[in-house]
């Protein structure tokens, strides 16, 4: 394989000068057909917008791909929602019916009072956890510790 030095001086002007002529001599381009340049330009502006299609193509593919995932997200959190919903309901009920009798002998108050302020305890903790997660700190009550 060939190597150019590097410590050598490049070429002055007039020596590149006569190289080039002595290429243009040696290496002569062949004719071009007619219609050359310009079936070129089409094909370039062709394979443009092709290429500008299957791009638009392929990110509106990942947009609906990327909608569905949300979506799909969507109703998984909805889902899950729902049934912690229904676990705190029917764990609260559980514990209601097991405390109310105690309650009732501890206080000495009537079953309807003793119930509404059950009720009451339970509802102004599930709010302040909203409002403890409202306002970016860790959710105690529900288990959102993020």
């Amino acid at each position: 394989m060939n190597s150019i030095p590097v410590d050598e001086p490049a070429l002055s002007a007039e020596q590149e000068r006569v190289l080039d002529r002595a290429l243009l001599q040696a290496l002569r381009a062949p004719p071009l057909p007619d219609g050359f340049r310009s079936g070129l330009l089409s094909a370039v502006r062709r394979d443009a917008a092709s290429g500008l299609e299957s791009r638009k193509r392929a990110l509106e593919l990942e947009y609906t791909q990327a909608l569905q995932r949300l979506q799909r997200g969507h109703i998984r959190l909805q889902r899950d929602t729902l049934a912690l919903i229904l676990v705190i309901a029917f764990s609260a009920g559980a514990c209601a019916n097991l405390a109310l009798p105690w309650l009732q002998r501890v206080l000495g108050i009537d079953p309807a009072v003793t119930l509404s302020m059950l009720a009451l305890v339970i509802g102004l903790a599930a709010g302040a956890s909203v409002w403890l997660d409202r306002f970016a700190r860790p959710g105690w009550l529900f288990g959102a510790d993020q």
